[in-house]
């Protein structure tokens, strides 16, 4: 006979949430989760960020809308470094737990902590999109167009980096939002708008929002670790009469556990690292179109960062 089927818990109560294994073998390596690229992308973000600049030695620093981009710059590198740890110990867990090192029940971590890369990633990805309107109006003329444009109207010459403090100045990134944007910046800063509209458009973003909002808004699938709660599950069952009207109850001696959040667990840490990395390649590609544009865009200022995250050259000053 096979061995008796043990029947999941109730629910279960976490003591921690890492997976506190030390330094062994069981820890994923940056390469091999192809995360090692992603630390370089947020190298070059934080050189961007770290080098403070305003081109303009008649603008206030309090006010400057190219410190600003380098906060932002910052915001992004820091949340996608989060991301990415967080879905590092996601398959901590797991490695953990299929070697027999932490028990079973450490799954309802595993899933929190690529749930929370997966929030920290989507919220990368609306930075990004503000931090690309934020360069395109250090141009006069394009805060003119922002201002004749319902949903840009509030990053026109009202807005004041650092101070205004309105949500309508935050854009979503998403697709209605940003036909609107690219439509009103100039050419100039397509390869920026080119990575934004790959991101919005990709089938890993689609389901980075879904999973996020499923979570925020509406109902977050206990884990298939406990005996949750769907259609199905339960400690009875409809019983029906010959036309399949209900006509009473059914009880049994023990709980059906539910079904629905079969397999999320796996789905959502994949979705994690996914997510993370093409967060990772649209961040990197408008921080290259920046660059790349900054003398036109500051009147001659220049700030060379390389493909790990060095700067190799800063200088200039418009006037």
């Amino acid at each position: 006979m096979g061995d008796a089927q043990v029947s999941p818990p109730d629910w279960s109560r976490l003591m921690h949430i890492g997976a506190h294994q030390g330094d062994i073998p069981l820890r994923p390596d940056l390469d091999e989760l192809g995360l090692d690229e992603v630390h370089r992308v947020c190298n070059r973000a934080w050189a961007y960020s770290r080098a403070d600049f305003e081109p303009r030695i008649d603008q206030p620093l309090a006010e400057s809308q190219w410190r600003e981009t380098c906060a932002l710059a910052g915001s992004i590198a820091e949340s996608l470094i989060l991301s990415a740890a967080s879905f590092v110990e996601a398959e901590w867990h797991q490695r953990a737990i299929d070697a027999g090192t932490e028990p079973s029940g450490m799954a309802l971590a595993q899933r929190y902590l690529a749930d929370s890369s997966v929030d920290s990633t989507v919220s990368v990805g609306h930075r990004l999109m503000n931090f690309v309107a934020r360069v395109a109006r250090t141009n006069p003329e394009t805060r003119e167009r922002f201002a004749s444009i319902r949903e840009l109207e509030a990053l026109s010459d009202t807005y004041i980096p650092f101070r205004t403090e309105t949500p309508k100045a935050w854009l979503s990134l998403e697709a209605a939002a940003l036909k609107k944007l690219r439509k009103a910046i100039p050419a100039v800063h397509q390869g920026s708008i080119d990575a934004l509209r790959a991101l919005v458009a990709s089938t890993t973003w689609q389901k980075l929002t879904a999973t996020r909002a499923e979570n925020f808004h509406r109902w977050r699938k206990e884990h298939e670790y406990v005996l949750g709660i769907d259609e199905s599950s339960g400690h009875m069952s409809d019983v029906l009469d010959e036309a399949g009207n209900v006509v009473g109850k059914r009880f049994f001696g023990s709980r059906r556990g539910h079904r629905i959040s079969d397999g999320l667990t796996a789905r959502t840490t994949y979705l994690a690292g996914e997510g993370v990395r093409e967060v990772a390649r649209a961040v990197e590609a408008a921080i290259t179109d920046t660059l790349d544009n900054l003398p036109q865009l500051t009147n001659g200022f220049v700030l060379e960062i390389d493909a790990n995250g060095h700067t190799r050259r800063m200088g200039g000053i418009s006037i």
